[in-house]
């Protein structure tokens, strides 16, 4: 007789699909007395209108959200 434990937190997580690419292109530079990346147009790359997804430096996926309760 075999024993199945369900694992509530396996059974009740969120999945995210799994990336295919984890490379991140972002065609600036730091500058490290002004404290701020600067973008290609020679603008702070948060003014660009390139957008880039936030992620760690794990690549894990910042959502924004908190997902308790859900």
């Amino acid at each position: 007789m075999e024993l199945k434990m369900k694992n509530l937190v396996i059974e009740k997580a969120f999945r995210y699909n799994e990336k295919t690419d984890s490379s991140i292109n972002i065609d600036a530079i730091y500058n490290e007395k002004l404290g701020f990346w600067i973008a290609e147009e020679s603008i702070p790359l948060i003014e660009s209108n390139n957008i880039y997804k936030p992620q760690s430096k794990k690549c894990d996926v910042e959502t924004g959200e908190d997902r308790k309760g859900e």
